[in-house]
């Protein structure tokens, strides 16, 4: 019987892993490119906030160890935008100097975190993709959204509604925009390897 060799791979995910006849691992090494764009809208004030993101990329993915946080700090959400990989376990800090409460009404997660006070931290993993809303029962001015996606293929743009996808393994895949208030907005899009392509959108109410 031939001897098999365990290899650790310590990064933030594995894509492109097949399973042989006998059920082992294999990684396979497949040429990536980039995908870069420009969003400009109409109805809101600027074309921050808006998650784009790669539909159905083949691989498994496994989240970073390092849990992102949506803070709470002068009575606001900080970020307002949240996207992360199925599996991630995000940190809800309270920052600020009085009581604040962490719940969503979401059926993709409902939950409530109770109400702790200011450096309580409270943490909570997200293991099914959706939009889920995110509020305060103290403060009924307060909201945020995490979106969870399948794949770490995505971007979240700025003010300025320019995105950037790294490392995208070569092939044709939807591509799409999320936001609050936004319709969504969905293209092909087609990666070569070591290349760049530019995708842009227009996006309105």
């Amino acid at each position: 019987m031939s001897k098999k060799l365990l290899i650790i791979i310590p990064c933030f995910f594995l894509s492109n892993i097949i399973l042989s006849s006998d059920g082992a691992a294999i990684i396979q090494e497949k040429k990536s490119g980039t995908i870069t764009g420009t969003i400009k809208v109409k109805g809101v004030r600027d074309a921050g906030d808006i998650v784009v993101y790669l539909e159905k990329v083949e691989g498994v993915f496994i989240p970073s160890e390092e849990k992102p946080v949506l803070d709470q700090k002068n009575m606001i959400f900080i970020p307002h935008i949240l996207p992360v990989l199925v599996g991630t376990t995000v940190k809800f800090p309270n920052s600020d100097n009085v009581t604040h409460n962490v719940f969503s009404p979401s059926p993709t997660k409902k939950f409530n975190l109770g109400t702790y006070a200011s450096g309580v931290v409270r943490e909570l993993t997200f293991d099914d993709p959706g939009v889920i809303a995110i509020l305060c029962n103290v403060h009924a001015e307060m909201s945020a959204f995490i979106v969870v996606l399948e794949n770490p293929y995505f971007a979240l743009t700025g003010p300025d509604g320019k995105f950037t996808i790294n490392n995208v393994p070569a092939g044709t895949y939807k591509i799409i925009t999320w936001h609050e208030k936004l319709k969504e907005n969905k293209q092909e899009v087609t990666v070569s390897a070591k290349e760049t392509v530019t995708i842009d959108f227009n996006l309105s109410r």
